[in-house]
């Protein structure tokens, strides 16, 4: 008779990706190795393999990690006390800081997403990534309709696309911006004299164009210094800000 499993299956993935943890802040998101990883986690190299077929997996697994980790305080913004604009301004103040699971969280999201490790990756972590960021996009979206549905656009001839619309808007800008400053910033953070963790401020250019933006829509409350201060009390609160 085959010996029972040393550890069940949901033991064995808690202690390859602590193992996992472990092996990049030794060395980089780059540079560790499936050995050292179950060296760290007291397993066999076969028993890492029937979890994960790549250092492309590991990533996705811990990048998996991080998006839910940050998409528990993306629905803690959308139950605010706040209007929709309002909320989504608020995401964008939220500071990467107080939301960040890895030491390495700025490298595992630029590393997660990018093309060839997507597509090395096994069809399983790829469809859980895929899983992660449709489950938040739908949460979005409907927080959106029901509160355009309760009135708080006006005369909205076509919800779905106004929907829509602010959508890939306010997320295209909030993440093309994010890459222009990890462009701009490289120096700096190598220096050690900036960091892409400090929250934005309400004068940044992003914060400034993303409120020219919103409110180029009729809702029927702009957003105006008022609301950037509700903004800053209740991310506060929360300990997002």
């Amino acid at each position: 008779m085959a010996p029972a499993p040393k550890h069940s299956p949901e033991k064995q993935q808690e202690l390859i990706l602590d193992a996992a943890i472990e092996a990049i802040q030794d060395t980089s998101i780059t540079d560790f190795t499936m050995a050292k990883i179950a060296r760290t986690a007291g397993l066999s190299m076969g028993s890492i393999y029937k979890f994960v077929q790549s250092k492309e997996d590991i990533i996705l697994a811990l990048a998996c990690q991080s998006f839910d980790h940050f998409s528990d305080a993306f629905e803690k913004v959308l139950n605010l006390p706040l209007t929709m604009p309002e909320k989504i301004l608020a995401i964008s103040l939220i500071s990467s800081k107080k939301v960040q699971l890895f030491e390495f969280d700025y490298e595992l999201q630029s590393y997660a997403t990018n093309e060839a490790v997507i597509r090395r990756a096994s069809p399983m972590w790829t469809a859980k990534v895929i899983e992660g960021v449709e489950r938040c996009e739908k949460r979005f979206r409907e927080s959106m309709s029901e509160e355009i549905a309760a009135g708080e656009l006006k005369d909205v001839p076509n919800l779905c696309e106004i929907v829509e619309e602010i959508n890939v808007a306010s997320w295209a800008m909030t993440v093309g911006y994010e890459q222009v400053i990890r462009i701009q910033q490289t120096k700096n953070i190598v220096d050690g004299t900036d960091s892409l963790l400090a929250p934005l401020s309400f004068n940044d250019p992003m914060i400034r164009s993303l409120i020219r933006l919103l409110n180029s829509y009729p809702w029927q409350k702009l957003i105006d210094d008022e609301s950037l201060n509700k903004i800053e009390e209740e991310l506060t609160k929360l300990q997002l800000r």
